[in-house]
């Protein structure tokens, strides 16, 4: 998991609930090659824009963010999901993400969070809500308190500082929904968005 996010750092987290749409900004953000997508469940048709998408683009990395409950785990594995994303973790998530051996990536923004993953033997771990918990020179501090510890910090970043949060050591990759507004943005807006991340990095 952390070799792929390595090779497309920028990890667009997206939300989608029309099947359609969802297959459209894919295919824009893959070939500027952002290859890594998260797809939170926060709409009733996540599944569906999932299961489309990774029929689509067998070439992509596709993960299901938001996962709060056990069961998802296993629903999102078998519609085709490499990983799964938390914005916390419980003891019964990491021990469900064990059994059926799915790539999970569990979040922690405090010190005692990032301990308690440590004993459960996680050192990949999601740093949520970035924004909100330090930003990326709250991980710049993590970084000599944790050094055995990789982040994936999500929340909160945009186009201003996401390049912040790279500089750093203990950041494999991050997360962020910048790139794709479709309130906002035209899929053309979000293409030329995608070819500025990825000149970059």
């Amino acid at each position: 998991m952390i070799n792929e996010f390595k090779n497309s750092p920028v990890i667009p987290v997206l939300t989608f609930n029309d099947v359609n749409e969802s297959l459209k900004i894919s295919e824009i953000l893959i070939q500027e090659g952002l290859t890594n997508l998260e797809i939170t469940l926060r709409t009733p048709n996540a599944m569906s824009c999932i299961e489309a998408i990774v029929k689509e683009f067998p070439m992509a990395n596709v993960g299901a963010g938001t996962i709060i409950k056990k069961e998802q785990l296993l629903q999102v594995q078998n519609i085709g999901c490499t990983f799964a994303v938390s914005p916390g973790a419980t003891s019964s998530l990491i021990q469900e993400a064990k059994r059926i051996d799915m790539n999970y990536l569990p979040g922690a923004s405090t010190p005692s969070e990032i301990i308690s993953l440590i004993e459960d033997g996680i050192f990949f771990q999601k740093f949520f809500h970035a924004g909100n918990s330090g930003g990326y020179k709250m991980l710049q501090a993590y970084a000599n308190i944790f050094e055995e510890v990789q982040f994936c910090p999500t929340g909160g970043i945009g186009q201003k500082d996401f390049q912040d949060y790279l500089n750093l050591k203990n950041v494999v990759c991050l997360g962020g929904s910048w790139m794709v507004n479709t309130k906002t943005m035209s899929l053309n807006d979000i293409q030329i968005e995608a070819k500025s991340i990825t000149s970059v990095i």
